[in-house]
């Protein structure tokens, strides 16, 4: 097992080939090596150049309105937090609205469905159930005996899913997606191979399904969703619920849909063993039938059934629920929201351990949790306005919580993908085996190492960065994961070729496409440059001593003058073609870029 650093050593390890030309010393080194939460740690947005670890204390902003200046600063730190990476479009878009008129269009959720994944792994011919190259797969029932097809197409899926990420809108339903396939996941493979009939040659649909159950509605009702999740197909076979019977119960998703997907394991959630027992009783029965035509059910099978009465703990009021057949499975679930304290809380601090910060102290607790919870139980169960309470809070654009968390590989990779606008859509939209490659080496390739995939989890539980005490998002860097973040971010400034089915696509940041974003006036003078750059890229500003010997060792070569880059970007302007010019420009953009991303603040959101 890889072994976990802590951020000091992460920060050093991040800035080690930069020690020798930037000031000594990482303010955020200080800023991030606690070993225990002693209050967060920050800094008032104007006064920089203080100490960075001067305040210390509770974070006491509170769910009333954000009040405070909307700037791209703060319309950058939306998108961040409810999309991976961000486009200038979608930034130009959010400044020139109203903080909630932003968030209103973050929220505002198209729930339009993508146009399935395709056969692409068969470039030739039609693949072996004759399903044509290029043709959507997600209702081709296959026969028994076609498995090689089936992982195909799952590796198909998991692309594809990809690719969704990649082509994100300003919205954040991509996000949304994500928090819920990690917060109640299944895993792709498990689901392939378990024991069950036509695992092996037809799960590739139902996992299709399962994510498209989150996909169809992310910010929909939560109560549903657990409903239409208890018996799907997908988890059916992951938690093994097909295998629960009167005779041999298996307890697996008894506990886990209370355990981790409603009441967690918090001091007020105090369900018990025997409930457990009992949730079994009610569970049986259930069987996912016709996995090899086009239309598998989960239907309830009465034969396999506990028919005893179910009584369970003082927790739940000792409910008894009576046989009652598949009636039981909404009588349980309604008896697990009765206790709408508890799920709702426990929803409420993963929603805000994801899309804010991880830790959650009484204060926050208090002014934060709790408040958000009460919302959540008045819009019965509809996760859309704890969103929206959320994100037009004070508490949400308070300077603590920017800048604090440490980006997931899903959030470092495409993210960067995204913001440096990378060729990651090839250029024949009908060479699905290349395009389908492409996005296969990103979700497999690269954040694979980063310990991230798209379909893959570790258990049940997801992914350990968004729910292990205490470490929580440190747990994405240890020392197999460090140098692999920044080999990534160097090779798509050095740029390399992605060769599919003869089709090659370039990655590489396009350095002065990138600056020519930003008007021209701030692209001709280095210091205005550096500073768009800076809080274009990085979640806090640095010092103006920082900046300035950036500024100096990228734009100006380590010259004096900041006429030095002007008359350098003048040339170039003047004759686009002129080669000398223009790799004099992209020379000193490429090592501006590069220090920024080197830097540990890029690492962070």
């Amino acid at each position: 097992m890889a072994k976990t650093l802590n951020r000091r050593k992460l920060f050093n390890l991040v800035l080690k080939s930069f020690k020798s030309s930037l000031i000594k010393g990482d303010p955020l080194f200080e800023k991030y090596s606690r070993k225990t939460f002693n209050g967060r740690k920050y800094q008032n947005a104007t006064n920089f150049n203080n100490n960075l670890t001067a305040r210390v204390a509770p974070v006491n902003s509170g769910l009333e309105v954000y009040s405070g200046n909307w700037s791209k600063a703060e319309a950058l730190h939306l998108l961040k937090r409810t999309g991976f990476g961000y486009k200038k479009s979608d930034l130009d878009n959010l400044t020139n609205k109203s903080m909630a008129e932003a968030v209103n269009t973050v929220l505002m959720v198209d729930l339009t469905a993508p146009s399935p994944p395709v056969n692409s792994y068969n470039n030739t011919s039609p693949d072996e159930n004759n399903l044509p190259y290029g043709a959507d797969w997600t209702n081709d029932a296959l026969p028994s005996g076609t498995s090689t097809t089936n992982s195909r197409r799952i590796d198909s899926l998991r692309q594809w899913l990809f690719g969704l990420v990649c082509n994100q809108d300003i919205t954040i339903k991509e996000k949304m997606t994500l928090f819920w396939y990690h917060f109640i996941p299944v895993d792709f493979e498990t689901v392939r191979v378990a024991p069950f009939s036509h695992a092996g040659t037809n799960s590739c649909r139902i996992l299709y399904t399962y994510m498209k159950m989150f996909r169809d509605n992310p910010t929909g009702n939560f109560k549903s969703l657990i409903r239409t999740m208890a018996t799907h197909p997908a988890m059916m076979y992951y938690l093994n619920n097909q295998a629960n019977t009167k005779t041999s119960p298996d307890e697996n998703f008894a506990r886990e849909i209370m355990e981790l997907f409603t009441l967690g394991k918090d001091p007020l959630s105090q369900y018990t063993e025997a409930d457990v027992v009992q949730a079994a009783k009610i569970l049986s029965g259930w069987r996912v039938q016709n996995l090899n035509t086009i239309a598998p059910v989960t239907n309830f099978d009465n034969s396999y059934h506990d028919t005893s009465n179910k009584q369970f703990s003082a927790f739940f009021n000792n409910t008894i629920i009576n046989n009652n057949g598949a009636a039981e499975l909404d009588a349980f679930i309604d008896m697990i929201f009765s206790k709408s304290q508890v799920v709702s809380e426990y929803i409420c601090r993963r929603l805000y351990r994801f899309f804010v910060y991880y830790d959650i102290d009484a204060t926050i607790e208090s002014t934060i949790i709790t408040p958000l919870a009460q919302t959540f139980v008045a819009h019965n169960w509809n996760i859309l306005p704890v969103l929206d309470q959320l994100f037009k809070s004070q508490h949400f654009y308070d300077m603590a919580n920017r800048g604090v968390y440490i980006k997931s590989p899903f959030d470092l990779v495409v993210g960067s993908l995204r913001t440096f606008n990378l060729n990651y859509t090839i250029t024949d939209p009908t060479n699905y085996e290349a395009q389908y490659k492409v996005w296969n080496y990103f979700n497999n390739t690269i954040l694979t190492g980063l310990e991230q995939t798209m379909g893959k989890v570790p258990n049940v539980s997801g992914w350990v960065a968004f729910y292990q005490n205490p470490s929580f998002h440190e747990y994405w860097i240890n020392s197999s994961t460090t140098q692999k973040r920044f080999d990534f971010l160097n090779r798509i400034f050095n740029g390399y070729n992605l060769s599919y089915n003869g089709l090659t696509t370039r990655i590489e940041v396009d350095l002065i496409a990138f600056i020519q974003q930003f008007d021209s006036a701030t692209c001709s003078d280095p210091d205005l440059l550096v500073n768009e750059c800076v809080a274009y890229l990085l979640p806090i500003d640095l010092s103006s001593t920082q900046k300035n010997l950036i500024k100096t060792q990228s734009l100006l070569s380590n010259q004096t003058n900041n006429s030095y880059w002007t008359t350098a970007w003048s040339l170039y302007l003047n004759d686009t073609s002129n080669t000398t010019n223009k790799n004099s420009v992209k020379s000193r953009l490429k090592t501006l870029l590069v220090t920024l991303t080197q830097l540990a603040e890029y690492q962070l959101m």
